[in-house]
């Protein structure tokens, strides 16, 4: 991915309180404790011309907790359409979000990715596993404590870096771009068309981790979510492993948005014993009522 130089200026974003567009805020109440970043769009389906706005936040406890990520933390983001990448320049901070504003000239399918500038950190042993399982990577952070990883090590130097995916329709057709992973170190990358899934579909999705799949990773899916109701009243949060293929076969129950996250880690190439490469990465997509 490539690094950009944020344009500021000031932007009112017309804020359309539906049911989809408190959605952003509401994400916040699936990661408590966590930093991990995700966005979504002001709605997921824009009409032609139109402006496209893209919110994000990270951390947060209970909605509507969350921070805005600074504009100087975004070292990419990409409006990624079937023939041609652009780069998102427009950022402003706008109360207790990021805003991102585009417009894309051509109707159909956008994957819009975000990656924020890696953080260096050092932690104890243990507090790398913490780290871990609390961005989503439960099953990665097991599995190093199982086989002892970091054994005989005092502490541990970790370069942590977030990404975040989601896709927006403009026009009611156009080509489709669910199958790409947008540069990003760590992906989810649907095997489906996101905008033709409904309730009571089995999503499938392929975890991908340095262009390669990523069998038997964990992820976390936080499904039903609705503004209306109480603070963590209707989320629930799931776990999923990924088969020997990589792909999480995810079921959904009901509409509306979906947040997947994981997190996963690796020795730097070329770095010490107690240096490692730690990527967090979410998901956000949108599916309609049942056929």
């Amino acid at each position: 991915m490539m690094s950009i130089v944020p344009r500021r200026r000031t932007l009112r974003f017309t804020r359309r309180l539906t049911g989809v567009t408190s959605f952003c805020a509401l994400a916040s109440a699936t990661v408590a404790r966590a930093h991990d970043f995700r966005i979504i769009p002001q709605v997921f389906a824009f009409a032609p011309n139109a402006t496209m706005v893209v919110y994000g936040r990270q951390g947060g406890g209970q909605f509507p907790s969350g921070t805005a990520v600074p504009v100087e933390r975004v070292v990419d983001a990409q409006n990624i359409g079937a023939t041609a990448t652009t780069t998102i320049t427009d950022m402003v901070i706008e109360g207790t979000s990021l805003g991102l504003q585009l417009k894309p000239t051509t109707p159909g399918q956008y994957l819009i990715v975000v990656g924020l500038a890696p953080r260096v950190n050092r932690q104890t042993r243990a507090g790398v596993l913490r780290f871990l399982r609390a961005e989503g990577g439960v099953a990665k952070a097991d599995r190093l404590e199982r086989q002892q990883t970091f054994a005989g090590l005092d502490s541990v130097i970790f370069t942590a870096a977030s990404y975040a995916a989601t896709f927006a329709q403009v026009g009611s057709d156009g080509p489709r771009t669910f199958g790409q992973t947008g540069g990003l170190r760590l992906a989810f990358v649907p095997l489906s068309d996101p905008d033709h899934l409904h309730g009571g579909d089995t999503v499938q999705v392929k975890l991908v981790g340095n262009g390669q799949p990523l069998p038997g990773h964990g992820l976390e899916v936080a499904a039903g979510l609705d503004s209306t109701a109480a603070p963590n009243a209707s989320v629930t949060r799931v776990t999923n492993i990924t088969d020997q293929y990589g792909v999480a076969h995810v079921p959904l129950k009901a509409a509306g948005p979906v947040l997947m996250r994981s997190a996963s880690a690796s020795p730097q190439v070329g770095g010490a014993k107690t240096e490692w490469d730690v990527s967090r990465t979410t998901y956000m997509f949108a599916i309609g009522d049942r056929h």
